[in-house]
């Protein structure tokens, strides 16, 4: 069973677990040049559909860049990265 609760305090806590998660995402693409969403999927241990999301948000930001071809290229990090 699942409740959803109205409050300022749950949306809150929402919104700090996502943003937790791609700022986990992005220290990940910044140690890990090069991975693309199926490894990234794998090491992080979340759906290939959050990273999705997650990257959308990051490329948004432009903290993040896919360089390569469609089938052998990856993620790389805007800041500094390798």
């Amino acid at each position: 069973m699942v409740t959803f609760l109205s409050g300022e305090g749950v949306s809150e806590g929402v919104s700090e677990g996502i943003t937790e998660g791609i700022k986990g995402l992005f220290d990940y693409i910044k140690k890990n040049p090069g991975l693309r969403t199926p490894a990234l999927s794998n090491k992080l241990n979340v759906p290939d559909k959050t990273i999705e999301r997650w990257l959308k948000r990051l490329k948004d930001q432009q903290k993040v860049v896919f360089r390569g071809s469609r089938k052998t290229g990856g993620y790389f990090s805007k800041e500094g990265g390798k």
